[in-house]
């Protein structure tokens, strides 16, 4: 097989997060979601006292505007609710309903089920490596980040 150049590791990137989608969105229909959504429902499954909209974007890598339309979504088929803070009528807290709870535990068994499919054709060995691979883009891109910011907060 012969090298593979940036721009070709990047259609075929781009293809691969195409189809992975694709398929998983074929899963969440019958939940009246799309994959925007997945990022959002597991953090608040982790976190127990829930999460702000703030704190959501930036973990989910998502803007504020768009979050605000994400969660009005979510908050329509009852998966999410906002816990106020008794102390503030503008603080807030996104929260999931037991409803959105039940959905975020059938969900993990989505993921695990097309990261399986996902993984069939590898071998053992090659899964290792697949997956060491991602791991270190995922700490590269996240190291790359803090250093952009803390180069426009020395900019301004």
């Amino acid at each position: 097989m012969e090298k593979i150049n940036y721009e070709q590791f990047l259609m075929y990137l781009r293809q691969f997060q195409n189809k992975i989608q694709k398929s998983v969105n074929e899963d969440l229909k019958h939940y009246n979601i799309s994959s925007t959504h997945i990022g959002i429902l597991m953090i608040l499954k982790k976190e127990k006292n829930g999460c702000s909209m703030s704190e959501l974007s930036r973990l989910t890598k998502v803007d504020n505007a768009l979050m605000t339309r994400n969660i009005s979504e979510l908050e329509k088929i009852n998966y999410i609710y906002r816990n106020r803070k008794r102390d503030s009528q503008r603080n807030y807290h996104i929260c999931l309903t037991e409803k959105g709870q039940n959905i975020a535990k059938e969900l993990e068994e989505i993921i695990k089920k097309r990261k399986k499919e996902f993984l069939k054709n590898f071998t053992k060995e090659e899964q290792n490596i697949l997956l060491k691979a991602i791991e270190i883009m995922i700490k590269k891109f996240i190291l790359l980040e803090k250093e952009e910011k803390n180069v426009r907060i020395k900019k301004s």
